[in-house]
C-alpha cells in the first residue's frame, strides 16, 4: 500500500491500522518520492560544497595539519545542517503530506541553504578561531567589527528563514490534521514542533539587535548565542517525547 499523501489524500481507518508506528507516531510518509530523494540528493550536495569549498587535497605534512585543524569547525557545519535534515525527514515520515504549498516549503529551505552554505562555515571557522586564540584556522578575514556585524546580520537571515521553514511545514501539518487523522498524541507532538522552531528561529532577530547595538569588543557574544538555539534545536524531539511520556498538559 502506498503510504505518502497526495494533495487531499484522505486516511480511512483501514489505512491508519497498516501504517508503521515509531514512538507512538503513525508513519504515513514512509514511500520514498520524488521530491523526497532530490532533498537528500541536494542535503548531501551541500556537504560536499561544505567540505571542498575552500580545501585543496594537502601535498606535505603542514598542510595535513592544517587540514586536520578545521575538522571542528566542519563537524560543527555538519551538526547544524544535519539537524535541519533530520527535522525535515522526520516531517515527511510521520507526515506524507506532499501538495503545492509543502513542496514550494521543501524547495525553499533547499534554496536557502544552499545560499548560506558559505556563511555557515564561515560562522563556525571564526568561532573555533576565536576560542582557540588563532591556533585553530579561519580562510576568511574579518578586519574589523563593522564586518563582523555585517557577517551576523547575513547569516541570522538564513538562520530565521531555514528554521521558519521548518515551523511551516510542521503547521502544514497541524491544519491538515483532519484529513491526516491525527490522534491527540501526534497532534500534540506537531503542535510542540511548530512552537519549538518558532524558539529556535527567534534566536536570530535577537542575535541581529545584540550585533547592531553590542559595543565593539562584545559584538562576537551575538554568534555565541547560536549555541543555545543548536542545542535547543537537538534536545526539541527529546523534549517533545518527555512531556507527551507524563502528560504534562496539552499545551
Amino acid at each position: 500500500m502506498g503510504t505518502h499523501a497526495a494533495a487531499g489524500k484522505i486516511w480511512t481507518k483501514t489505512e491508519l491500522d497498516g501504517l508503521v508506528v515509531e514512538e507512538e507516531f503513525r508513519l504515513r510518509g514512509l514511500e520514498v518520492t520524488r521530491l523526497d530523494t532530490f532533498i537528500d540528493a541536494a542535503f548531501a550536495f551541500v556537504l560536499t560544497i561544505l567540505v571542498i569549498s575552500f580545501d585543496e587535497i594537502p601535498s606535505n605534512y603542514d598542510e595535513m595539519i592544517a587540514a586536520v585543524k578545521r575538522i571542528p569547525a566542519f563537524g560543527f557545519s555538519f551538526f547544524f545542517l544535519m539537524t535541519y535534515w533530520q527535522f525535515h525527514r522526520r516531517w515527511s515520515r510521520c507526515f506524507g503530506l506532499e501538495n503545492p504549498k509543502t513542496i514550494l516549503l521543501s524547495l525553499s529551505l533547499i534554496f536557502v541553504m544552499l545560499v548560506y552554505v558559505y556563511p555557515i562555515r564561515i560562522m563556525l571557522e571564526a568561532f573555533f578561531y576565536e576560542v582557540s586564540g588563532g591556533y585553530l584556522p579561519s580562510i576568511f578575514q574579518i578586519g574589523n567589527s563593522d564586518e563582523l556585524r555585517g557577517v551576523l546580520v547575513f547569516f541570522a537571515a538564513g538562520f530565521f528563514s531555514m528554521s521558519i521553514i521548518l515551523n511551516r511545514l510542521w503547521q502544514a501539518a497541524v491544519n491538515e490534521s483532519d484529513s491526516l487523522a491525527l490522534n491527540e498524541i501526534e497532534l500534540l507532538r506537531t503542535q510542540r514542533a511548530v512552537r519549538g522552531w518558532i524558539v529556535v528561529a527567534s534566536f536570530a532577530p535577537v542575535s541581529v539587535i545584540l550585533a547592531l547595538l553590542l559595543p565593539d569588543t562584545w559584538v562576537p557574544l551575538a554568534g555565541y548565542l547560536y549555541i543555545v538555539a543548536f542545542v535547543i534545536a537537538g534536545l526539541l524531539p527529546r523534549y517533545v517525547k518527555w512531556r507527551n511520556e507524563r502528560g504534562l498538559g496539552t499545551n
